[in-house]
């Protein structure tokens, strides 16, 4: 046996006297051990404590385990149908605290919580992969989400073929402002930090629901080669009804719910492609978008999309009713989207200047011709449908 074959049960003897119940570790070629783990509990973080970089845990069991800590960069899958639970309070039901770390196939819950899955302050190379991330809220707090990524610089992230379902916000005197996010980049106002090589594909992003604010996907770090693409975001529903208590008289006076929003300070090399977004509704005041630019939009590059919402993008509120002039800020490129009618995209000086017909308008300075005069691929219902 060689030393690399042996790594993990020296280990565990040296540590706890004895290999740790539902962990057992196996072999994987000649370069990195493998570890199985079964039992639920706390059964994986103690596979994880006991772990180096490049081992592979895999789950073999469909049990369900405790929040974890992956403070090294080890790749966690299984070939069961496990779930990793929070506990309901304010941290993540799985924290990524270590570079190169990948978690594929769980379903994570975190029912009364605030997040599911959380990638640490600038660390790299994570990949989220395959998950089920749902039952996530309400907590009364600001800002539920499924995936967050933290402050800092982050590069090689990867968010891909998830399900983030069913994420909840309620509104209370504590509450702060409580939006709900399928996926956050989640970047301090005062240093934002930068996202590279960055990928968010192939996600099902639904059933997102809040007294306010449903968001599918924000990105509030500086980007420089991000990839938001081929993603399904439907059914976010801003309303006050959705609180257990409506009789509570907490109440913003207004709503907004958007698919994607791009409050980045610069961007560059950053792609919104393929995706589809549809069903979103906002019941009062301000009107449902498919994309949002908040930030610079300059460096965004927006294709074959099908934007079903009343706004299917709006850069920076056009002229915000009449209280700018939009026509210096950076210009987006919005050609060759679907607008869900063969007449293209209606104009709209600002978001309550829109029209939510079946049509979607386009606010502010976007270049949105050529466009499609039909679904790419005949994928999405459509707004009327």
């Amino acid at each position: 046996m060689t030393r690399e074959q042996t790594t993990f049960s020296r280990r565990a003897v040296l540590r706890h006297g004895t290999v740790a119940a539902g962990v057992l570790g196996i072999t994987v070629g000649t370069a990195s051990a493998a570890t199985t783990v079964s039992g639920g509990g706390n059964a994986l973080q103690t596979a994880i404590d006991d772990a180096s970089d490049g081992e592979t845990l895999t789950v073999i069991d469909s049990a369900v385990y405790n929040p974890i800590t992956v403070d090294v960069g080890v790749t966690i899958e299984t070939s069961a149908s496990p779930t990793i639970e929070g506990d309901g309070g304010t941290g993540a039901a799985v924290s990524i605290n270590a570079d190169s770390v990948t978690l594929d196939g769980f379903t994570v819950t975190n029912p009364g919580g605030l997040l599911g899955v959380k990638v640490e302050r600038g660390r790299d190379d994570a990949a989220i992969s395959n998950n089920t991330i749902e039952d996530v809220g309400p907590t009364g707090r600001l800002g539920v989400t499924g995936v967050v990524v933290g402050q800092g610089d982050h590069s090689g992230i990867e968010i891909v073929n998830n399900t983030i379902q069913n994420l909840d916000q309620e509104t209370t005197e504590d509450s702060g402002f409580p939006t709900v996010n399928g996926v956050l980049f989640d970047a301090d106002n005062s240093g934002p930090g930068t996202v590279s090589d960055t990928t968010v594909n192939n996600n099902t992003i639904r059933d997102i629901e809040s007294d306010i604010a449903p968001l599918g996907i924000v990105v509030q770090h500086e980007t420089d080669g991000v990839d938001i693409n081929n993603n399904e975001i439907r059914d976010l529903v801003a309303a006050d009804d959705t609180d257990s208590d409506p009789s509570d008289d907490v109440d913003f006076g207004f709503t907004f719910a958007q698919g994607i929003n791009i409050a980045s300070p610069a961007t560059s090399e950053t792609t919104l492609a393929h995706n589809i977004i549809e069903d979103v509704t906002s019941a009062e005041t301000i009107l449902p978008e498919a994309i949002k630019v908040d930030g610079d939009g300059g460096g965004l590059t927006v294709r074959a999309n099908q934007l079903l919402v009343a706004v299917g993008l709006n850069n920076r509120n056009g002229t915000d009713n009449g209280n700018r002039d939009p026509s210096s800020d950076p210009q987006v490129d919005a050609k060759n989207n679907y607008w869900g009618s063969p007449e293209g995209p209606e104009e709209a000086d600002f978001n309550q200047d829109a029209d939510d017909d079946g049509r979607s308008d386009v606010v502010g300075n976007v270049t949105f011709e050529p466009f499609l005069r039909n679904p790419p691929g005949g994928k999405g219902r459509g707004p009327n449908n």
